[in-house]
This record gives structure tokens, C-alpha cells and sequence, in this order.
């Protein structure tokens, strides 16, 4: 059952590596609305108003054209061959744009849809979600993916948990038939007969729960700098350490239950009690 818990542990790793990846990825997406070199400020504007009141959305904000050509420069400092194609230019070739992102990346296609809509599309030049749609797709696709493995992983590291508990205590009371036989012939009750196997199961819960613990929070630590050096906006020892008395208590509850269970099973199972 220790190893099952470790299993256990080491999955949560996995699903909040995952799930930071996703939402560091899920916060660098956004769309953008180009509009036209002759679209007016005010156009601009009165469509940034009309975005930013519908529910789905997080943030709009909007680039001007010389802001555009500001950050266009500040891109290409050290380029001056485009530094001096530029100068050379009478009119600013940059169009405004707005950057939308909303709370969820499954809404940018009805973002897109209001755009095309909207009574002054005709001053859009285009909108970018078209472009990232696959790179959205492919984000949601990894955000459903982690939850719905995630849910299965743990379905199984349980059933292998109790599984390795049944047998054991299984074969425990099979050791012990004829003590169990006396005690019925005694009058014992279900419970008085039931009371030490339950006992023991939640005991294996309890030790696998801590063998698990002991093992998991020594490898977080060695292999968190790693984990930092690709990730670098992920502290994985500090977030575990931070959330250490959840999950401590997660895992031996879970141990415990899981062994009180899995023991449950095999005395009905196997005693007819």
C-alpha cells in the first residue's frame, strides 16, 4: 500500500506541473482585433467598450497606433536596417489593435464571433483568433486531458491499494480460522469478531501513509531546483510544503480508509460474518 501512496503522491506532482504548465500557456493566449489604418479612435474605442462589458472577459486593452510603432521599435533596437526603414516612411504603417483575453480559453471563439458581428466590423482587419485557434485547441485539449487521466490514475493507485490490503488481511484470517471458529462458539458478536481486522487494516493505512510521506517530501525537495530550472515560475517543495498539513492529513485519512475498506471486504468476504 506504501507504494500505491507514493503512486498516489507522485501523480499530484505530475497534475500541478501539469496543470501550471496549462495555465501559464492558457495566460499567454489571447486574441488581438487589427483594425484598419483609417478605422478612427473612436471607433476603436466604442468597440473596446462594447468587449470589455460581456461577462466572459478578463481584460482588453487597447494598443494605439503610435503605441503599436513604439513597441514595434523597441522590438528592433538593435536592427537598423528597420530602425532606418521607419524613418523613411511618412505615415505610420501600424494599425490599433485590441488585446482580449477572457477567463476561459473556450470562450475566445464566441469573443470572435461578437467581433464579426458587431456594427462596426467593417473597420476590423482581422482577428487573430483564427490564426491561434489551433494552439487554443491544443491547450484545452491538455487541460481535459490531465483532469480526465488524472481521475483514472487515482481510481486505480485506490483499487491497488485495497486490493493489496485485502490480501493480507485475507490471509491473516486464514490463519487465524480456528481462533475466530472459538470466538463464535463464545457468543462473540459480528463486531467483536470484525473489530481487530478493521483494526488492522486501518493500522497498514496508517504506516503505508507514513512510509509514503517519508519517502515523498525528501524527493520533492531534491528534485524541485530541477523542476525549477525548466519551470521557472513553479516552487513545487514550496507549494507542498505549504499545503503539507492538507496533504498529510489527505494521505492518512486515504490510508487508513482505504485499509479499513479493503479489510471490511475481505471479513465479509471470507469470514460470512
Amino acid at each position: 500500500m506504501a507504494l500505491a501512496l507514493i503512486l498516489f503522491l507522485g501523480l499530484l506532482t505530475i497534475q500541478f506541473l501539469t496543470s501550471q504548465v496549462v495555465a501559464t500557456l492558457q495566460d499567454k493566449i489571447d486574441i488581438s482585433a487589427y483594425f484598419k489604418t483609417d478605422a478612427t479612435e473612436d471607433q476603436v474605442l466604442k468597440i473596446k467598450s462594447d468587449v470589455s462589458v460581456l461577462p466572459e472577459i478578463e481584460s482588453v486593452v487597447y494598443v494605439s497606433r503610435d503605441q503599436a510603432l513604439s513597441d514595434f521599435r523597441a522590438r528592433h533596437a538593435q536592427d537598423e536596417l528597420i530602425q532606418e526603414s521607419l524613418d523613411q516612411l511618412e505615415d505610420n504603417p501600424l494599425a490599433a489593435s485590441l488585446n482580449i483575453k477572457t477567463r476561459d480559453t473556450s470562450q475566445y471563439a464566441s469573443i470572435a464571433k461578437f467581433l464579426e458581428e458587431s456594427p462596426l466590423s467593417s473597420v476590423i482587419d482581422k482577428i487573430s483568433f483564427y490564426e491561434n485557434r489551433g494552439v487554443i485547441e491544443r491547450v484545452e485539449s491538455i487541460a481535459n486531458g490531465v483532469k480526465s487521466w488524472g481521475f483514472g490514475a487515482v481510481l486505480l493507485l485506490a483499487l491497488i491499494a485495497m486490493l493489496v490490503t485485502f490480501n493480507t488481511v485475507r490471509l491473516t484470517i486464514y490463519n487465524q480460522k480456528q481462533e475466530i471458529e472459538i470466538m463464535r462458539l463464545v457468543g462473540a458478536s459480528n463486531w467483536h469478531i470484525r473489530g481487530p481486522y478493521l483494526t488492522e487494516g486501518g493500522l497498514y493505512g496508517l504506516f503505508a501513509s507514513i512510509i509514503a510521506l517519508a519517502v515523498f517530501y525528501p524527493a520533492v525537495y531534491l528534485v524541485s531546483d530541477k523542476v525549477y530550472s525548466f519551470i521557472p515560475s513553479v516552487n513545487l517543495f514550496g507549494y507542498f510544503l505549504t499545503s503539507m498539513s492538507q496533504i498529510v492529513l489527505m494521505v492518512i485519512g486515504l490510508g487508513i480508509a482505504l485499509g479499513a475498506v479493503s479489510s471490511a471486504i475481505a471479513i465479509r468476504k471470507h469470514l460470512r460474518v
